[in-house]
């Protein structure tokens, strides 16, 4: 008997396009020991006990923040550094030479100085002008065209059909001067209405009231009812959050759209968006590289128990369980986890991502704008995919298309419980069958599919959650720092490096060494 898997498997195997053979595709589904690890239970004995004067917990972009930011403070005492993954960089990671995850950075706002000055010691800002304006280097700030859209029948760029009607040309217009009414709003505080980082927003109730609707209920009462205006809101939703308009708040779904204001200079480099073949990546690494303290991976938190003058950490690592007492902890785990152990006011939930790599012998055709750094597909599952390669200019070579779809249609644990019974051959067949429309030559090109289940991707900034202006400053205990972008309500580089800089600054306090500048 044949049954669909095996029909799916011989179709990845052969192809059937004019009945013509094609090599077989191969693949997996990486990273999923990270999950089986995550959710484990149980712990053998302790083994050994280490004292420190800082434990980091997670190594991600807030994890590697943190330590970023002792570093640079000169800090010279002791630190241990564990991360549950096998690699580092969380949902930022790359894998030498494309993305599994978040693949870039927007140009800094004025007042975001950890960012800045996070990324003029990378090297990604060259210098400053006269008036303070930063430089960039030419190779991060993100290659022409940027974006393309498969409108059913071609290729063009943008992120909307070249001819839309009267009526749908009028509304995106209506919602691009509301946006730009935003964007200029100041509160009673003096404040932006909407700025990166999230704290740097203003706390003014009006503006805070729009957390308490969502961003549907929004665009509905400002009349802005078509499709294309509704596509644009929905794909920005789903890009930063994982999630659908009717699920995240108004307050949110404008931050998207109004809080980015670089230095108006910047305005004449034609991109807002910084960019690497590894996507975040390349940001990962550089990071890990100026951290003088090693990250012990595999390594899974089982206890968090915080005393007056110490924190201990129990941490099991493969098959051995030790204990880890430190003076002060910077715990860059989602909230969700910190909150098994200690007291957190808010836990935001995370949305569940499938993330595919395809390694293809050479870009697939499609009628239209040849190729793009990211294209997307309208009326597709998936958000579509960013090429490696645009960054080197080889546009028509081998390339790995990272392919992103938020399972964003129902409840984040259902998702999540799709995706850890999922098997490789029905992922595969998914992602390439999402693709097929715009390329009818994908199958003949492509070699490898590589699949990446997020389970917790992104947070959802849901109705109510911004409602409050200071719900992402409250510790659970004063030892113990939260430095997860959650903390802000939205997965942005900049957030979770602004926590991770924060919680090290106020680790640094705290151990008497606070920092002659402060950056947060």
């Amino acid at each position: 008997m044949i049954t669909r898997r095996g029909l799916l498997a011989g179709v990845l195997a052969t192809g059937c396009a004019g009945g013509e053979r094609t090599p077989p595709v191969v693949g997996e589904i990486v990273g999923r020991s990270d999950a089986e690890r995550g959710h484990a239970s149980g712990s053998g004995a302790v083994a050994g006990s280490e004292r420190v004067d800082v434990a980091i917990l997670g190594a991600g972009i807030g994890g590697l923040s943190a330590a970023w930011r002792l570093r640079r403070a000169g800090f010279d005492g002791t630190v241990a550094h564990v991360e549950l993954g096998d690699r580092i960089g969380g949902t930022a990671q790359g894998d030498g030479g494309f993305p599994w995850g978040a693949h870039y950075v927007t140009l800094p706002n004025p007042g975001a100085a950890h960012y800045r000055a996070i990324l003029a010691d990378l090297g990604v800002i060259t210098g400053f002008d006269p008036d303070g304006r930063p430089r960039f280097d030419d190779r991060a700030l993100c290659y022409a065209p940027q974006e393309r859209l498969w409108d059913g029948q071609r290729w063009t760029e943008g992120l909307l059909p070249e001819t839309l009607a009267p009526q749908d040309a009028a509304q995106v217009a209506a919602f691009e001067a509301l946006c730009r009414a935003w964007r200029d709003r100041r509160g009673a505080d003096g404040l932006r209405a909407f700025d990166i980082p999230v704290a740097h927003s203003s706390a003014d109730p009006a503006f805070r009231e729009l957390a308490r609707i969502s961003f549907a209920d929004w665009l509905a009462a400002q009349g802005l009812d078509g499709w294309a205006v509704r596509w644009l809101a929905r794909y920005a939703v789903r890009d930063d959050f994982g999630s659908e308009p009717e699920a995240v708040s108004a307050w949110a779904g404008l931050h998207y759209h109004c809080a980015r204001a670089p230095d108006p200079a910047m305005r004449d480099l034609g991109t807002q968006v910084l960019t690497w073949p590894q996507g975040n990546g390349w940001l990962v690494a550089a990071l890990a590289a100026r951290s003088p303290w090693p990250v012990a991976t595999g390594a899974v938190v089982r206890q968090l128990e915080a005393e007056d003058e110490q924190v201990r950490v129990v941490v099991v690592q493969g098959e051995r369980t030790r204990e880890i007492v430190a003076r002060t902890v910077i715990a860059a785990l989602p909230s969700r986890v910190v909150a098994r152990w200690l007291p957190v006011a808010t836990v935001p939930d995370l949305a569940p991502w499938r993330i595919a790599a395809l390694h293809v012998d050479r870009l697939p055709s499609g009628p239209g704008l040849a190729f793009a750094w990211d294209s997307v597909l309208l009326g597709a599952r998936g958000l579509g995919y960013v090429s490696n390669a645009h960054q080197t200019g080889a546009f028509r070579g081998p390339a790995v298309l990272t392919y992103y779809d938020p399972l964003s249609g129902g409840l984040p644990a259902d998702g999540r419980r799709a995706l850890l019974g999922a098997a490789w051959a029905d992922e595969a067949d998914l992602v390439l069958a999402d693709l097929a429309p715009a390329h009818p030559d994908l199958r003949a090109v492509v070699r490898r599919v590589d699949v990446r289940h997020w389970g917790h991707g992104t947070t959802i900034p849901a109705v109510g959650l911004h409602a409050d202006p200071g719900w992402h400053h409250v510790q659970p205990h004063p030892r113990v720092w939260l430095a997860h972008t959650d903390r802000s309500g939205m997965s942005l580089f900049e957030e979770a490096s602004w926590h991770g800089v924060r919680a090290a600054e106020g680790a640094l306090a705290q151990l008497g060494r606070p920092p002659a500048e402060r950056l947060c």
